[in-house]
């Protein structure tokens, strides 16, 4: 793009966009009416190249229709797609919608208190990650240490008695105790001492849902009464 063609863009075009832009499109989905003055600059832009590169000649006035048209059929300056999911077109065509986690999909008559987007979601299983990072610790404690550390675990996690991992291992019950009071000593110095304390934390994430439901049943119960 030329200099002059800059200063048409910056000049006439812009100012028209960023006056007509509030008055004349919705915003889509999580839009706001500043990114949707920015894409109209920015597709004025791609249009005045375009037309400079062939040779045409066209008016600001041009420009800013074009421009106002693609932003209001759902066009973006990156994409015009009808496929993407996300994409401004797709929801103005009714396909999709962007939702907020606080939109209210129903009611709970217990609580007596509205059921949010966000409620249904929340997965009440262990977060993955969590999972994940508690068994990689898992796997590089047992397999630096005594084998019969797995095979304690394991039969304790699974719900089996030292007894039954004495006879996995072959050796006898009081060899395999004594074992087990070396790895909750090994435990202590591969994990820390806060490892108990950090395994029954609740994440972060969870904290913030459980701390919304808790007080909405407080509002709950406070009607009732």
């Amino acid at each position: 793009m030329t200099a002059s063609a800059g200063d048409l863009l910056v000049e006439k075009i812009a100012p028209r966009l960023r006056a007509l832009v509030p008055m004349s499109v919705n915003p889509v989905g999580a839009e706001d009416v500043d990114e949707l003055i920015q894409d109209a600059i920015v597709s004025a832009a791609q249009m005045l190249d375009s037309v400079e590169h062939h040779g045409k000649k066209v008016t600001p006035g041009n420009i800013a229709y074009y421009a106002m048209l693609h932003i209001k059929s759902g066009r973006r300056s990156q994409t015009a797609s009808r496929a993407d999911v996300m994409a401004s077109a797709t929801q103005l065509d009714g396909k999709s919608a962007v939702l907020s986690f606080e939109d209210e999909v129903g009611y709970d008559p217990e609580l007596d208190a509205p059921i949010t987007l966000g409620e249904l979601l929340a997965s009440e299983n262990e977060d993955p990650s969590l999972a994940g990072a508690r068994n990689l610790d898992w796997d590089s404690f047992i397999g630096s240490r005594d084998y019969r550390y797995g095979v304690i675990a394991r039969n304790l996690a699974g719900g089996g008695t030292m007894r039954d991992a004495a006879k996995e291992c072959g050796v006898k019950y009081s060899t395999l105790a004594q074992a087990k009071y070396r790895m909750a000593d090994h435990l202590r110095e591969f994990f820390g001492p806060h490892a108990v304390a950090d395994s029954v934390r609740v994440p972060k994430w969870k904290a913030s849902i459980a701390v919304d439901r808790e007080k909405t049943a407080c509002h709950a119960e406070r009607r009732t009464r």
